[in-house]
């Protein structure tokens, strides 16, 4: 018998029961007296950690197996497809060599934070468990460039002309290159991992692995009725606009330069190389412009009713509510391209002399922001996707459940 759960008896004494400590309740079980999940509960919890693991050492053996065989991958000084990376100017060889030590570091965090699901851990441990992953995923992205994001910007042009532009149709070749999808494969082992991190910090705290709410007075995240926002918003949520505001200026600063290219202004270029390349540059400018500013509105959708209900002149869709994942999906996405594509051009801008600075600075000036972008547009997707939880289908706690905590 457990000598935690009775004391040993003496003759003449009293038999004392050892205090039984309560059974902690696993992260992902419904609460007590709530209803037991559905079927159809979401299970990506359970596929994504192994996912992440397998994606990242796959990645680690096919990098090591190339530096076994002498020769590296589509990185650095010796691939010209490359080029526009911030660490394209270093050694092939050894930038695949660092691939491979990086996939057996992702994998093995992974596999760490995949073997603890559902054991409590600490706030260092979990600090620690998020700054490790931090760290893997800033020297990820030092691999990617601007191609991620230009290719998403060029593919609206590239889909409609490509019938009629040869050399449009020629550039779908782009979008297979080994370079591309070499960066296309860092980029989702990055969101891979950053998925499995916050599926360890929330089943180590106690909270639901798939809405992340705790059980009350802890959680304050109670979402407003459709199209509102709630009165005091608080956590995550109450950065959601003026981070989307943020989110939406940016990409509109660049649209402007793109946009007064195509009226005919060189616009911070240099007057005798906009006259060489005005005809190359509309296509792309319009493209690229259009994009952004597409991209600012659909932006602010995240704190507008229209973003969580449609409007009345969409046929078929009116009064409906918008998907959660319609949303937060293509936002992500972008959230994700850009950051690379940030850094791609500062550093572009500070290889550059001063004088092409001055007389250039609107090819690299509004991509020093993007950084600050990414950063304002995650921020703006999460507060959505938090403001828009409503019953959990895996834990069953929802609005009603979990009031609002109140303020001291």
């Amino acid at each position: 018998m457990d000598g935690s759960e009775l004391t040993t008896r003496s003759p003449g004494s009293a038999t004392t029961a050892a205090p039984r400590s309560r059974p902690s309740r696993p992260a992902d079980s419904p609460r007590e007296g709530a209803p037991r999940p559905p079927r159809d509960a979401p299970r990506w919890p359970r596929w994504v950690p192994g996912l992440t693991v397998a994606w990242w050492l796959a990645g680690a053996v096919t990098a090591l197996t190339v530096v076994l065989a002498g020769r590296h991958l589509p990185v650095g000084a010796s691939t010209p497809d490359a080029a526009g990376t911030i660490v394209d100017s270093a050694p092939s060889d050894s930038l695949t060599a660092v691939l491979a030590i990086l996939g057996l570091v992702g994998a093995a965090h992974a596999a760490w934070m995949t073997s603890r699901a559902g054991r409590p851990a600490t706030r260092r441990v979990r600090a620690a468990a998020v700054t490790v992953s931090v760290l893997v995923a800033t020297l990820g992205v030092l691999f990617a460039d601007t191609s991620l994001l230009a290719r998403l910007g060029y593919l609206p042009v590239v889909l409609v002309r490509a019938p009629f532009d040869p050399e449009l149709a020629g550039a779908f070749d782009q979008y297979v290159a080994p370079a591309f999808l070499l960066q296309l494969g860092v980029l989702a082992a990055l969101v891979l991992l950053a998925v499995t991190t916050v599926l360890f910090v929330r089943r180590s705290s106690g909270a639901c692995a798939v809405c992340g709410r705790l059980d009350a007075p802890a959680d304050h995240h109670a979402p407003a009725p459709a199209g509102e926002t709630s009165a005091t918003p608080s956590g995550i949520v109450a950065w959601g606009r003026p981070a989307a505001i943020v989110a939406a200026i940016i990409p509109c600063l660049y649209a402007v330069t793109r946009l007064i290219w195509v009226l005919g202004y060189p616009l911070g270029l240099d007057p005798e190389m906009y006259e060489q390349d005005a005809g190359r540059l509309v296509a792309p400018a319009v493209g690229l412009g259009l994009f952004a500013v597409v991209g600012a509105v659909l932006t602010l959708g995240l704190v507008q009713r229209w973003g969580e209900v449609f409007p009345r002149w969409i046929p078929g869709l009116a009064g409906r509510r918008v998907p959660v994942a319609l949303a937060v999906v293509p936002a992500s996405v972008v959230a994700v391209a850009v950051l690379p594509a940030g850094l791609s051009m500062i550093k572009g801008l500070l290889e550059m002399p001063p004088a092409e600075v001055l007389t250039s600075w609107a090819a690299f000036g509004p991509g020093v922001l993007w950084p600050l972008w990414s950063v304002a547009l995650g921020v703006a997707t999460a507060a959505y996707a938090t403001r828009r939880r409503g019953t959990c289908r895996l834990c069953g706690r929802s609005p009603s459940t979990t009031p609002p905590r109140v303020a001291r």
